[in-house]
Parts: structure tokens; sequence; C-alpha cells
């Protein structure tokens, strides 16, 4: 299975809603007490996930819904990096690769979490083909 670029904000909510399953992950993850928006900065239409780490069980769907306490803005490629373990979200935020807005560390505390679930719906998807990228110019 390939994933397109276009389908990321879809997976991303689908591997936080598999979290919420867990039950202690799912508790130790509310402990951010905030709401995430992730934005796929090069997706036209539909380019954001939004996580709700302020409830036990936390959640996640497709969209900005609603306000979110802390942003995060990076392309496709650099999420799905991310996702596959090819980086870590505090040096992209340092080098510049994901920007943010509001207390990131709330989010940052819990990702840590995230190294013991399952990542293989990401792994699975590679390589990733092109979809409805947004050109630099816009």
């Amino acid at each position: 299975m390939t994933t397109t670029i276009g389908s990321l904000p879809a997976l991303t909510a689908a591997f936080f809603k598999r979290a919420a399953q867990d039950e202690e992950l799912s508790e130790r993850m509310s402990f951010a007490d905030t709401v995430v928006h992730i934005h796929f900065t090069d997706l036209e239409g539909v380019n954001a996930c939004t996580v709700w780490l302020d409830r036990t069980p936390i959640g996640a769907e497709v969209g900005a819904i609603g306000q979110a306490e802390v942003e995060l803005f990076a392309t496709g490629q650099v999420w799905m990096d991310l996702f596959v373990g090819k980086g870590q979200l505090p040096i992209s935020i340092v080098r510049g690769d994901v920007s943010y807005s509001g207390p990131v560390r709330k989010f940052l505390r819990v990702v840590p979490l995230l190294s013991s679930f399952d990542f293989e719906m990401f792994k699975a998807s590679q390589p990733m083909t092109g979809g409805a990228v947004r050109s630099p110019a816009s």
C-alpha cells in the first residue's frame, strides 16, 4: 500500500484514534491537557488533523476543528519522516522544519509516549506518492 500526501491527515487521525484504544497510553497522553492542530502545509483542501489530548480517551478527527491551543505546521514529507522515525519533533522544530504556535511544550511532553505505540500504519505506507500538492509560491 502506498500513501498519497493528501491521505496524511486521515492517516494521522486514524493513528491517534488507535492510540486512544490503548487505555493506559490514552490516559497518559491526556496529561498534555491540550488540543493540537497538525497542519500539512503543502496540501490543498482538508490539510489538518485535530488531536484532543484534553480528555480520556484522547480523540482525533480530520480537519482543523474548533480552537486549538497548539498549532503545528510542516509539509507532508516532514510529517511522514517524523512518523516513520527518520527524525524527532523537537529537532525538527529547532531546525525550522516544523513551526508552531502556542505552548508546544505541552505536546512535546507526551510525544515520547508515542514511541511505545505501533507506527506500522505509516511504515507500511511508504513510499509516498504525489497528491494534491500546493505549489510553494501559493
